[in-house]
C-alpha cells in the first residue's frame, strides 16, 4: 500500500494502523513529543492503534526536539 508520509511516497503492508507505521519507520510510539495527523486531521495518540491507514493516506509525524 502506497502512502505520503512527510511528503514522501512510502510504501508499507496492508492493514496498517498509526501505531504500527511508527514502529515500521523506526520510531517509539511511546516516545514523548510525538504528534501524527492523517488526511490533515490530528490523531490523538489514544486512537493510533485503531487508526488503519488506507491507501494514499498522507500522513505527518511531527517530532518536537530539545536544542539551543
Amino acid at each position: 500500500m502506497k502512502l505520503r508520509v512527510n511528503g514522501e511516497e512510502t510504501e508499507v503492508r496492508l492493514n496498517l494502523n498509526v501505531y504500527d507505521l511508527l514502529v515500521a519507520l523506526e520510531l517509539d510510539p511511546g516516545q514523548a513529543g510525538i504528534a501524527v495527523a492523517v488526511d490533515k486531521e490530528v490523531i490523538p495518540k489514544t486512537a493510533w492503534q485503531g487508526t488503519e491507514l488506507r491507501e494514499n493516506s498522507d500522513v505527518e509525524i511531527i517530532r518536537a526536539v530539545q536544542g539551543g
